[in-house]
């Protein structure tokens, strides 16, 4: 390809793309399904953080369908959502979500 058909296509492409960048940006309007699975009641504070900041990001039956794991797995899953995934809960929420999570549906539970 010549020169001149390079800077040809350049300003093509350059024009499509300022055309792109000031067209109006639409938010997109979506609706999730209501949610239909719940966690397991408990009196553990991370009952009502799990509640609140699980569900922000992922349906419930992630949590339900899972077999009985460690604590460890617990705790780990926490804390990938927020590394990994980005899920903005606050640190000392992990903690009480990973507890509550460990002790409710671990395979170390009494």
């Amino acid at each position: 390809m010549n020169l001149s058909k390079l800077a040809s296509h350049s300003a093509v492409l350059c024009g499509l793309l300022g055309a792109l960048a000031s067209a109006p940006a639409h938010a997109l309007d979506i609706k999730l399904p209501q949610e239909t699975s719940q966690l397991k009641a408990s009196t553990l504070a991370g009952y009502q953080s799990a509640n609140a900041w699980c569900v922000m990001c992922h349906s419930l039956d992630y949590v339900n369908t899972q077999p009985p794991m460690p604590a460890a797995f617990w705790h780990a899953e926490v804390a990938k959502m927020v590394k990994v995934y980005g899920a903005p809960i606050p640190e000392d929420q992990v903690k009480l979500i990973s507890e509550y999570l460990g002790k409710t549906y671990g395979n170390d539970q009494k």
